[in-house]
């Protein structure tokens, strides 16, 4: 296809070279000012049938305008076929149609393409790649019935002419789908697939008995599937599952989720969900953790955790056995969390507190160095002098 941006600047180039404003150049095509400015900023081309009116005006050849000799010779066939339609038997093909898209009106179009089908030899499928280039000059019902013509291997290769189509044609393509041994075709049209054909496609993996293959549709599912999806996951205890469609699970779900994992007394599962949960949610998990000292399961938490949370757990640690866990929960915590830390700890403790360094502020690095070197303690101010 030729560059239309090319096309556009060739245009430009060839009024002010002729000395002509857009204002004269559209009076002399007889067509609107607009016209002549969309065709100059490559929106629009103009009309094969105005365009060696254009090339005659600006005194260029249509070759020089298209800078394409093959497009040329595909246009002056079409404007011979035009005025003579059984001088040339042979029919334009798709491939040259294509090239020259942009100066065709639709029904031109689609006449060339109709002939050009009709002169296929038995047998032969339609070339998906080269509808995918004229797809969007071609009228939705024309496209659709041009694609029930064609030999689909995977749906895949219908993706790009996806924007195109009918939801109604997409929905039927889908319909006989493989889902097994074509779920990345499928996944492809998803997003303009309507979601009463997305939610048959669940019920048939259901039905199958499997759904994983479908979980690459989660984006684009209603809320009702899946909720459903989440509840035949839940007997299963497939959280690799559920985690997948974490992102895509309202509040209440989620919330839901993990009220169950708690009556069940396993929690362990929650990391998975933590970016997706609720604040409340949250707190509420840290509050169960504490108790039974489940650092592990804090961490894990942390990232996620409101101040408020974080400050409970700096109110309820024993920084002489706790530290280690502390130290892991430095990067969440803010300076003055930390420094509230330190200040439960006995002077005589003996506790490695350096992980705490880098996290803490310039105030409370400067007042440790000053009593350490009070106390001549010079291998821990030497330990701590990299962060003043």
């Amino acid at each position: 296809m030729f560059d239309t941006m090319k096309v556009a600047r060739k245009i430009k180039e060839a009024r002010i070279a002729r000395n002509m404003t857009q204002m004269n150049l559209a009076d002399a095509m007889e067509v609107s000012y607009q016209a002549v400015s969309n065709w100059e900023r490559g929106n629009s081309c103009p009309d094969i049938g105005k365009l060696e009116q254009l090339c005659q005006i600006l005194e260029i050849s249509v070759e020089e305008l298209l800078g394409t000799d093959s497009a040329s010779r595909t246009l002056s066939r079409i404007m011979a076929k035009e005025d003579a339609p059984q001088a040339d038997a042979k029919p334009i093909t798709i491939e040259e149609i294509q090239e020259v898209a942009p100066l065709l009106p639709p029904a031109n179009m689609e006449q060339l393409l109709d002939d050009s089908l009709e002169g296929q030899e038995e047998g032969e499928t339609l070339d998906l790649k080269a509808i995918i280039g004229l797809a969007p000059f071609l009228d939705e019902k024309y496209l659709d019935a041009l694609i029930k013509r064609a030999q689909v291997h995977s749906l895949k290769d219908l993706a790009g002419l996806a924007p195109f189509l009918s939801s109604e044609m997409l929905d039927s393509l889908v319909e006989n789908a493989d889902i097994e041994g074509d779920i990345s075709g499928i996944t492809s049209l998803a997003p303009f697939l309507s979601s009463q054909a997305l939610d048959a496609l669940v019920e048939k993996a259901e039905k199958k008995g499997d759904i994983s293959e479908i979980l690459g549709l989660a984006p684009f599912l209603s809320k009702d599937t899946l909720d459903r999806l989440v509840q035949k996951m839940l007997p299963l205890d497939d959280w690799k599952g559920i985690t997948r469609l974490a992102p895509f699970l309202g509040s209440d779900t989620l919330d839901s989720l993990v009220e169950k994992m708690e009556k069940k007394g396993d929690i362990s599962e929650i990391h998975g969900l933590a970016p997706f949960l609720s604040k409340d949610t949250l707190d509420r998990l840290v509050q169960r953790m504490l108790p039974t000292d489940d650092w592990k399961g804090i961490r894990g938490l942390a990232p996620f955790l409101s101040s408020e949370a974080l400050g409970a757990l700096v109110e309820n640690a024993d920084p002489q056995k706790d530290m280690s866990h502390i130290v892991a929960l430095a990067p969440f915590l803010g300076e003055e969390a930390l420094a509230k830390i330190l200040e439960k700890l006995p002077d005589d403790a003996h506790v490695n507190i350096s992980g705490l360094y880098p996290f803490l502020s310039q105030k409370t690095l400067q007042k440790m160095a000053e009593s350490l070197m009070r106390g001549g303690d010079l291998h821990a101010l030497k330990s701590i002098a990299p962060f003043l």
